[in-house]
């Protein structure tokens, strides 16, 4: 008999479902770090806006 008989291809199915996690834990990261920048983006569009506002509305008119 085996003596490691939890063992498939080498791999404990411990070590599996924590593979399965890292996976996960990888793509809920790189998603967001792809909407944080995204929001940043955003973010700064909004605020060259309103500065360009202020600006415009603190020029004297002729």
């Amino acid at each position: 008999m085996h003596e490691y008989f939890h063992t498939r291809f080498g791999f404990c199915l411990w070590d599996i479902g924590a593979l399965i996690a890292l996976v996960l834990m990888v793509v809920v990261l790189v998603v967001h770090i792809v909407r944080q920048k995204k929001r940043e983006s955003d973010f700064e569009d909004e605020l060259s806006a309103k500065m360009a506002e202020q600006t415009e509305g603190s020029k004297p008119k002729k």
